[in-house]
C-alpha cells in the first residue's frame, strides 16, 4: 500500500508538469488568436487598447475551458509515455502495480479537471461571454447603424416572457412573436408578425390560447390587431437583455427549453448547447481513458506523444462539431447528437485500457 501511495504521488507530480505548461501554452497561443482578430478594433476603428485588453480579459474564461480537456489529454500520453521510455512502468509492474491501477490517480485529476469546467461553464462563463458582447455593442460599434436581431427573449416583469424570432430595428418590425403570461390566467400569445413602438407590441392576425392550471389549453382566441404593453422602451431589451445560448449556464438554459417547448417553439439548438455543457465538462475524463492505453505506444519519443494527441483532438472536435450540427438540425435527437461522440471514445478507450492491463 505504501509503494502504491508514492507511485501515485510520482505519477501525479509527472502529470500535473506537462498539464500545467499545455494549459500556459494553449491559452497563449489561442488568447493570442483572439489578439490577431481584435487588431481590426485597434487599427480600423481606433478601439483604445484598454478595451481591446477588456475583451481578451472576458475571453479567457472560455478560452481556459477549452484549454483543460486538451492539456489533460497532453499530460497523460506525455507523463505516462516518459514512464514507458524509461522503462519506469515495466519497473513499476514488475512490482505488482497494474496498468489500470496506475492510472487511477490520472482519473482522480481528471475529475477535479472536470469540477473546474463544470463551475467555470455554470459561474464564469456566461456572464464573461456576455460582458465580451456588451463591450463590442456598447464600446466598439456605438457607431453602428441598428440592425436585426434573432431569437430574443426577454422577461417583462415577474410574470411575462417575450419572445421575438426576428427583430429589425430599422423598420421596427417583428417575426414570429410569442407572450407568455403566469399567474392565474396563464396564457400564451403567438404571432407571424407585428411591429413595435417604445412601450408597446402590434401583432397580426395571431393567437391567444389560454391554458389551465395543469398546462392544458381550455380556450384559443384568434385576433386580427392585438396590443400589448411592454412597460417600457423596446429597444433597451435586446440592447441589454438578450442573451445568446453561450451567455446562459444550464439552469438558464433549461428554463428557456421549457417555455418554448410549452409554446411549440422548435428547441433543437438550446438542446443541444444544454447537453454540450455537462458533455465539455467531462471530457478530460474521457481523454485521460483514451489517452492512457495509447501512451504505451509513446516510448517512440515524445513527438509521438503530441502528434497522437493531436490526431485524438482533430477527430474528436471534428466529429462532435457535425453531430452538434445534426443535433441542432433536428436530424439526430440532440441528446445523441451530443453523447454518442463521447460514448464511443470512452467505450474505445475502456476497452483499450483493459486490454493493456492484460498484455502489457
Amino acid at each position: 500500500m505504501k509503494g502504491l501511495k508514492i507511485a501515485d504521488r510520482y505519477l501525479i507530480l509527472e502529470f500535473l508538469k506537462p498539464c500545467l505548461y499545455s494549459l500556459a501554452a494553449l491559452v497563449i497561443v489561442m488568447l493570442s488568436g483572439y489578439l490577431f482578430q481584435l487588431t481590426d478594433f485597434i487599427i480600423i476603428r481606433e478601439v483604445p487598447i484598454s478595451i481591446v485588453a477588456r475583451l481578451l480579459l472576458y475571453r479567457l474564461p472560455p478560452i481556459i475551458v477549452q484549454s483543460i480537456a486538451i492539456a489533460t489529454l497532453l499530460a497523460t500520453i506525455l507523463s505516462l509515455g516518459r514512464l514507458v521510455k524509461d522503462n519506469e512502468l515495466t519497473a513499476l509492474q514488475m512490482g505488482g502495480i497494474s496498468f489500470v491501477r496506475l492510472v487511477y490517480p490520472l482519473l482522480a485529476l481528471a475529475i477535479v479537471a472536470s469540477s473546474i469546467i463544470y463551475t467555470l461553464n455554470e459561474e464564469i462563463v456566461p456572464q464573461a461571454n456576455t460582458n465580451y458582447q456588451r463591450i463590442v455593442q456598447e464600446e466598439v460599434h456605438q457607431d453602428k447603424e441598428p440592425g436585426v436581431y434573432t431569437d430574443l427573449l426577454f422577461r417583462g416583469g415577474s410574470d411575462r416572457y417575450f419572445y421575438a424570432e426576428k427583430v429589425d430595428d430599422q423598420k421596427q418590425q417583428l417575426k414570429q412573436v410569442m407572450i407568455y403570461q403566469q399567474g392565474e390566467e396563464e396564457r400564451i400569445i403567438t404571432a407571424r408578425e407585428g411591429s413595435f413602438t417604445e412601450d408597446s407590441w402590434l401583432l397580426e392576425e395571431g393567437v391567444i390560447s389560454k391554458l389551465d392550471t395543469d398546462g392544458y389549453l381550455i380556450k384559443r382566441d384568434s385576433f386580427i390587431d392585438l396590443e400589448v404593453e411592454v412597460g417600457r422602451d423596446f429597444r433597451q431589451f435586446y440592447q441589454y437583455n438578450s442573451r445568446q445560448p453561450s451567455e446562459m449556464n444550464r439552469k438558464q438554459l433549461r428554463e428557456q427549453i421549457a417555455l418554448f417547448t410549452k409554446a411549440g417553439i422548435e428547441t433543437n439548438r438550446l438542446l443541444v448547447e444544454y447537453h454540450f455543457k455537462l458533455a465539455e465538462a467531462i471530457l478530460p475524463l474521457i481523454f485521460v481513458l483514451i489517452g492512457a492505453p495509447l501512451s504505451i505506444g509513446s516510448e517512440k519519443g515524445r513527438l509521438f506523444g503530441i502528434i497522437v494527441s493531436i490526431i485524438i483532438i482533430f477527430i474528436y472536435f471534428a466529429v462532435i462539431s457535425i453531430f452538434r450540427s445534426l443535433g441542432g438540425n433536428g436530424v439526430v435527437d440532440p441528446f445523441l447528437a451530443v453523447w454518442i461522440p463521447n460514448f464511443l471514445v470512452s467505450g474505445v478507450g475502456v476497452y483499450l485500457l483493459v486490454k493493456k492491463n492484460y498484455f502489457t
